[in-house]
């Protein structure tokens, strides 16, 4: 009798464990993932994402700071400050250029956001939170000459990109680790291709055709608001972030110049250190 229970309990993990990674429709997304999300897990054409991002079950239960504004302490990220002790809890008060304001340090949690991809679908941010991957975030608006070049590199043709005085040889090896999806990359853009004009649906759409990644996120924040959290000096701003979405290395580095808070190679080293461990 009590070999048959055995038998019985391992039958009914295996079944169980099986019956987490179904999906029916050969979609990428298992049908837990699908009756979750309200698509159908039998019709293949009924997906969460286009573009296949990954889809978290999970992310109700994750903490949200929120992006917090300037009309009460503590100070959101982006808040004119004078104290560390005026911004809100993992920032700091940094001069930056003309102004003196609350931006994020290493840890901080990245607030969740809701933001409009290439394919027109709304994509939430916490679902590449805890997938076992790294992500990094480029902060940027189309207008930018070096989110062009980066953008030309990322889709295929390294010709510009070589020139650049700060290219480094071993960059190459991120975009290897983004070719074949070993990392989430993710272009949050809040302007389109006229300095100072919000972006559009189809500035997104447009910037994707010119630029095609199949694992490259473009996301539309129009509010500016991972601008506004990053606080960037220049563009493109990368940040990378640990798989649970908190900061692991901002665009300045750990202990870097925050009014160096642009451009890819602090993050990119410390991206290429991690995966050489």
């Amino acid at each position: 009798m009590i070999f048959y229970y055995y038998i019985l309990i391992l039958f009914s993990i295996s079944f169980s464990s099986e019956n987490i990674n179904i999906d029916s429709d050969k979609d990428g997304y298992t049908d837990i993932q699908e009756e979750h999300y309200g698509s159908n897990p039998y019709d293949p054409s009924s997906l969460i994402y286009k573009g296949g991002w990954p889809y978290n079950i999970n992310k109700s239960k994750l903490d949200d700071i929120e992006f917090r504004d300037c009309e009460s302490l503590p100070y959101g990220n982006g808040c004119d400050c004078t104290t560390d002790e005026q911004c809100v809890s993992g920032s700091k008060c940094e001069i930056l250029f003309t102004s003196q304001n609350c931006v994020p340090k290493t840890n901080a949690k990245l607030p969740n956001l809701f933001a409009t991809d290439q394919f027109g679908d709304q994509v939430e941010l916490y679902d590449f939170a805890d997938q076992g991957k790294y992500i990094l975030i480029e902060v940027t608006g189309q207008w930018a000459s070096p989110a062009n070049t980066m953008a030309e590199w990322m889709s295929g043709n390294p010709d510009n990109i070589i020139k650049m005085r700060w290219w480094q040889d071993n960059f190459n090896e991120v975009k290897k680790l983004i070719d074949s999806g070993e990392i989430y990359y993710l272009r949050v853009m809040h302007q389109g291709p006229y300095k100072d004009e919000v972006i559009t649906n189809d500035d997104l759409f447009n910037w994707n055709n010119e630029y095609p990644h199949k694992n490259i996120v473009n996301l539309a924040d129009p509010e500016a608001k991972i601008k506004t959290w990053t606080r960037p000096t220049g563009y493109p701003c990368l940040m990378l972030f640990n798989p649970d979405m908190t900061l692991n290395t901002p665009g300045e580095g750990i202990n870097g110049d925050a009014q160096r808070r642009r451009g890819l190679k602090a993050p990119f080293e410390s991206l290429i250190f991690i995966n050489s461990k």
